[in-house]
């Protein structure tokens, strides 16, 4: 019984035939500008994508030296209100805006305050 290969062995004149096939590629004009576009267009996202994280890398190495604002700690009184605290923390300022950033240095969903209880307000530099 002869045995036989299950695939014909290859023939020589086929590869030389697939190899001038794929030299006979051809790029029109139409090609080469679409090709020119594409290279610029990936040129530009990468140079625009880089700038983006350079500048965010910026801002955060620049926001490392700053520390948060100065706050101090000042226990409410009998009588004080979140009012008469802003005064006598920023007494040139309008106490609105302080008691605004004293709430929102606390959390506090309103203005009643209660003696004994503590606060962080900010500090003037």
């Amino acid at each position: 019984m002869a045995m036989t290969a299950p695939f014909p062995a290859r023939v020589q004149g086929s590869a030389a035939a697939a190899s001038t096939a794929t030299s006979n590629l051809r790029l029109t004009n139409r090609g080469r500008v679409l090709l020119l576009l594409v290279t610029i267009l990936t040129l530009f996202t990468v140079v625009v994508a880089s700038g983006r994280f350079t500048a965010q890398a910026t801002v955060n190495s620049d926001m490392a030296g700053q520390s948060a604002p100065a706050t101090a700690v000042v226990v409410v009184q009998a009588g004080e209100s979140l009012w008469s605290i802003a005064q006598q923390v920023a007494p040139g300022t309008d106490p609105r805006e302080m008691v605004s950033r004293i709430r929102d240095l606390n959390g506090l969903a309103d203005a009643v305050v209660s003696p004994g209880q503590s606060l962080l307000v900010p500090r003037l530099r």
